[in-house]
């Protein structure tokens, strides 16, 4: 899939908006540089490395305007083996609050998609972990009237071409913008925002892995009800429209797709509510099938890749993660 592009010029650079493992120690927070060096400084790296550079500039310019949220966290879920997620924080994380608002950004489908079918895939996943019995979750839909209402969909390059940030200043959820000091703050129209398909340069260029389908990026403001997990306050999530993506027929084990929509977004709907991956293979185990025809043990929706087909009902290890997460009071 295709998506417009518009270019910017701001402050020399241009702006154009535009399979995973969970056995890695979470990543300490990089020392923030000053935005007058962030603004210069490429991404470079893994996956895991350049998320851990965003988050140090955004932070950065986030605790400069004086807020509390922070950006913590960035899972990735890819085809092939896999990309480790980035985490400043060495717990899990989970909504204080139990009634949540998601948002999708229909203005970002690829032109020629269908608008109707592919919004009822999204919007069934999330209805999938809504659906969930005896947690204290609700999600709920609200109206997407803004042009703009995300935040990390920019690719902002040097005048190499290299990538230096993600941040999109013009959208209307950032507030507070100063040009000179880089600092802004955050005021998200719902808790959970679907950005929509990037260009394939979000990914590669950016995030530095075409094999990445989609990510999704989470912010923490501390833990104000001291129950050990830091609350998540904001979510974000992308999809590479490098990829083809249908709301039916994906085949199992065809690794370049078509993706299921729904499959692809029930996987990242977890991540938006706090849960990470599980099931391995790990790198240090062949990739290979287990006589059940399987490759993931125990086979879950938060396996850390994909493997084509559809998956979009959760399994009863995924079950039991979310409910240990948002279990209904007895």
């Amino acid at each position: 899939m295709e998506v417009s592009v518009t270019k910017l010029f701001v402050l020399g650079l241009t702006v154009t908006l535009a399979a995973c493992q969970d056995t890695s120690s979470p990543t300490d927070q990089v020392t923030a540089p000053s935005f007058a060096a962030a603004k210069k400084t490429p991404l470079t790296g893994s996956p895991t490395e350049r998320a851990a550079q965003i988050a140090a500039k955004v932070n950065t310019r986030l605790a400069a305007a004086g807020s509390k949220m922070r950006l913590t966290g960035a899972t990735f879920f890819t085809t092939g083996r896999g990309v480790p997620p980035f985490r400043t924080l060495r717990t899990g994380v989970r909504w204080t609050k139990r009634d949540l608002t998601y948002l999708i950004d229909v203005s970002d489908y690829a032109p020629g998609a269908n608008t109707a079918a592919v919004t009822t895939a999204l919007v069934n996943a999330y209805e999938t972990w809504d659906a969930v019995r005896n947690i204290t979750l609700s999600l709920t839909r609200v109206p997407d009237t803004h042009p703009n209402p995300d935040v990390l969909d920019a690719i902002v390059t040097d005048n190499a071409g290299n990538c230096v940030d993600i941040v999109d200043t013009s959208s209307p959820a950032v507030l507070d913008y100063n040009p000179t000091t880089g600092e802004f703050n955050l005021d998200p129209f719902a808790d959970i925002v679907h950005g929509g398909w990037l260009s394939p340069d979000y990914f590669a260029k950016c995030l530095g892995s075409a094999d990445i389908i989609a990510v999704t990026w989470s912010f923490s403001d501390g833990d104000t009800n001291h129950d050990n997990y830091p609350d998540l306050v904001y979510v974000e999530q992308y999809a590479n429209n490098e990829f083809q993506y249908v709301t039916t027929g994906s085949q199992y084990l065809d690794f370049d797709g078509p993706f299921d929509i729904q499959s692809i977004f029930v996987h990242e709907d977890g991540h938006a509510l706090g849960l990470g991956h599980f099931g391995g293979p790990n790198a240090n185990q062949p990739f290979k099938l287990h006589p059940n025809g399987r490759v993931f043990d125990p086979e879950a929706v938060m396996n850390p890749f994909s493997l084509g087909g559809e998956k979009r009902n959760p399994f009863p290890t995924d079950l039991a993660a979310i409910r240990s997460l948002y279990a209904r009071p007895n």
